[in-house]
């Protein structure tokens, strides 16, 4: 048996040299195999019988030459630290001599470090190193956590999810043993949800980025170190101290969501300045929704206007015209002019069936601006109209449309109110003064 390994290793050997014959000037040329020419041929030898117990997995045969390639020509390959550590995992695994364990352990850390000095990629192979020493060995965190944050630092949206992911749970690990203040630990969570909103802006259907962002956003919340006092102790002095930051103003006004802190004063500061720097639509819209919960109805007003203004998908644009309209009908009393914006979200929108809805209550408050009292009951038709209308393009409204059809169907004119005006049921009637429509006669129930 013996015989057959040593003719194995032998033939290894001839075959290597005869490929490295072809090119024997270069090969023996190149620093990376050693500092000359009898190094050289020995690195080469090792590399390619190394390479042989590998890839057959014969993983305790491969260990003495490819530790001689480390030893001798450690810029030769990369793959020699690829190779060493997945060998190295697996000696950790299956070692249980603790003081044998933490050994090849440190032999683990030992390779990274020598792949990043011939091979640079230091942002990269730290945050492998950190995971690798997180999953390995427990009570090592502190030494994980900084290869972890070194890396994420050095790499920023670039870093791996899993690496974002294991800082993440390390952070937590070291807030639990106080080596970190709650405020490293919001910092943290905060770099790190920016990093995945990044990739996930560009991949927004990737599994593996969907579930890290869920488990970093569980790991936080676990943490249990953020409340809206909190946060506003930690980040309102910053704020005014850097208002022109707005990467700061992200991260703060992302953080206090996150933490439903809508309500709070710095809530909505923050989101005015992050709106000044930065306007969008969709935070136009929730600063007027905002400023209408708190009555500031001039203030909801000027960021219904931006919302719409900015925004430019017509179904999000034509929620922003109808609950605009809604403010100027109820606050601003403005019937006409929130009709007008009722039905500016219908032309972009005709399936909105809440701004029928609000035309059909519009019509039903103006009764007064007729003199005559049969004139009056008639608005009552082309509201019902603007409901019966809504259910038809929306069913989902049927339930609240039916009692609003109910409702006003009683201040329809009398049947014999209508006999004295010499109309007939089923006449087309026209509504006149600004409302303008054209309808159809009927009774009260």
């Amino acid at each position: 048996m013996k015989t057959l390994l040593k003719q194995g290793i032998f033939l290894s050997v001839i075959a290597m040299m005869l490929t490295l014959n072809v090119s024997a000037q270069s090969y023996l040329k190149d620093p990376k195999y050693g500092v000359d020419e009898e190094t050289r041929k020995e690195c080469a030898a090792n590399l390619s019988l190394y390479r042989e117990q590998y890839n057959h997995r014969n993983y305790e045969m491969a260990k003495p030459y490819w530790k001689k390639v480390l030893a001798n020509c450690p810029s030769a390959s990369q793959n020699v630290y690829i190779h060493g550590v997945r060998m190295m995992k697996i000696w950790i695994e299956a070692e249980q001599n603790p003081v044998r364990r933490t050994e090849l352990l440190d032999s683990l850390m030992m390779i990274y470090d020598m792949r990043i000095q011939h091979f640079n990629r230091k942002g990269t192979l730290l945050g492998q190193k950190g995971m690798d020493l997180a999953a390995l060995s427990s009570d090592r965190y502190e030494e994980a956590y900084t290869y972890l944050k070194t890396s994420v630092d050095t790499e920023e949206d670039a870093s791996d999810a899993p690496v974002l992911y294991t800082l993440m749970a390390i952070t937590k690990t070291m807030y639990d043993n106080q080596k970190l203040s709650a405020e490293n630990v919001i910092e943290t969570y905060s770099t790190i949800a920016d990093y995945l909103d990044v990739q996930m802006a560009s991949k927004p259907d990737d599994a593996v980025l969907i579930q890290v962002k869920a488990n970093v956003d569980e790991i936080f919340s676990n943490a249990k170190v953020a409340n809206c006092e909190n946060l506003t102790q930690i980040f309102e002095q910053r704020v005014k101290n850097n208002p022109e930051d707005l990467e700061l103003l992200k991260k703060t006004y992302n953080l206090l969501n996150a933490n439903r802190c809508q309500e709070k004063d710095f809530y909505r500061s923050t989101a005015e300045k992050l709106f000044a720097k930065e306007p969008t639509a969709s935070l136009a819209y929730e600063l007027a929704k905002l400023h209408g919960g708190l009555n500031n109805y001039n203030k909801a007003e000027t960021y219904f206007k931006r919302a719409i203004e900015l925004e430019i998908d017509t179904l999000r644009k034509s929620v922003y015209l109808v609950e605009y309209a809604g403010i100027v009908f109820n606050n601003f009393k403005k019937p006409q002019e929130a009709r007008s914006l009722a039905l500016q979200s219908i032309s972009i929108n005709p399936n909105m069936g809440y701004a029928y809805m609000l035309i059909g209550n519009i019509y039903a408050s103006e009764k007064n601006c007729f003199s005559d009292e049969f004139q009056k009951k008639t608005v009552y038709w082309v509201a019902v109209d603007k409901f019966i209308r809504a259910k038809q393009v929306d069913p989902t409204l049927e339930n609240d449309c039916n009692r609003y059809i109910d409702a006003y169907s009683q201040y329809f004119p009398a049947q014999n109110d209508i006999f004295f005006q010499d109309l007939t049921l089923g006449d087309r009637y026209s509504v006149g003064g600004w409302i303008n429509e054209t309808t159809i006669v009927r009774a009260r129930p």
